[in-house]
Parts: C-alpha cells; sequence; structure tokens
C-alpha cells in the first residue's frame, strides 16, 4: 500500500472512530422534548456524518490505492509533522475533557482557547487572557443561552452561579 493511502486510511478511520465515539455520547442526551429538532438532534447529525466522511475518505483512498494520482507534495501526510505540536493539541483535549468535569464547560473553554493558543505560538499573557475570556463569553452565550445547551455542574466545583448570567437570554 502506498504510503499516501496509508495516511488517508488512517485519517479516515480515526474520524469515523471518533465519530462513533461521539454517536454513543450524543445518544445519551436526554431530549427533553420529542419533537423531531431537540438538543439531541445537531450533536447526532455531526456525529453520523463524522462517521460517515471518515468511512468515505478511508474506502476512496484504498481503493485508489496504486491508481494514477496527483503527485505527491514532499511535506504530505505525517513525514515532517511536528509531533510535539501534536502531543501538546491532544493533551489539550484530554486537559479540557478533566476541567469540563471538574469545573464545567465555561473553565473548560477558557482553559482550552489559551493552550490551544500556547500550542500555536502565541506567547502575550494579554493575548492568552483576552482571546481566551472573550471566546469563553461567546461559547457560553451561544451554546448555553441561545441554544439552551445543558451547563452541567462541574464535579468539584459549580460554577454555574458565575456563568448563568453570560447565558441568559
Amino acid at each position: 500500500m502506498q504510503y499516501r493511502t496509508q495516511i488517508e486510511i488512517g485519517a479516515g478511520s480515526v474520524a469515523a472512530l471518533i465519530g462513533l465515539v461521539l454517536v454513543w455520547q450524543a445518544v445519551g442526551i436526554d431530549p427533553r422534548s420529542y419533537d423531531a429538532v431537540g438538543p439531541r438532534f445537531v450533536p447526532l447529525f455531526v456525529a453520523c456524518a463524522m462517521v460517515a466522511l471518515g468511512a468515505f475518505i478511508a474506502v476512496r483512498a484504498w481503493m485508489a490505492d496504486g491508481r494514477d494520482r496527483e503527485p505527491m507534495p514532499e511535506d504530505y501526510g505525517f513525514r515532517d509533522s511536528d509531533l510535539a505540536r501534536v502531543g501538546q493539541v491532544v493533551g489539550t483535549g484530554i486537559a479540557y475533557l478533566f476541567v469540563f468535569w471538574a469545573f464545567g464547560y465555561f473553565a473548560a473553554t477558557l482553559l482550552g482557547i489559551a493552550l490551544m493558543m500556547l500550542a500555536f505560538g502565541i506567547r502575550s499573557p494579554l493575548a492568552i487572557g483576552g482571546v481566551s475570556a472573550v471566546t469563553a463569553v461567546i461559547y457560553q452565550f451561544v451554546f448555553i443561552g441561545l441554544m439552551g445547551l445543558l451547563d452541567a455542574p462541574g464535579a468539584w466545583l459549580d460554577l454555574r452561579p458565575f456563568t448563568d448570567p453570560l447565558a441568559t437570554k
């Protein structure tokens, strides 16, 4: 199997696998209503689309293996990847999940944006603090306030009394 095919099958398979985990999580969302479009609809739709598109990418790559394709650029795939940055991004995801569990959505978003900015080279404390704070406020307002998604309490500390004013319509 060509290197390009291996990369594309791997990427498609990982996307489909993550999509399956998201489907499993989305099915557990309490619909709160029995309307066709409720709180579960968008996450379930996105998760199913992720599974379908990941599978499509993997199957398409497998079927095209060995056929004439456009030339592969030198930096295609992971040959020259910055593995430290990949590790930082994965670590940010793990930290986000832990902080979400411990302190809730707002704190996880605040920390996640800050860590992603650090991972991609932003070093200005003012930029990191400002962008993280503004983004967390906007996300809280849009997803919790406007869309009405559940703002789960943190297992260690419930910050909702402080963030509820951001989510009022």
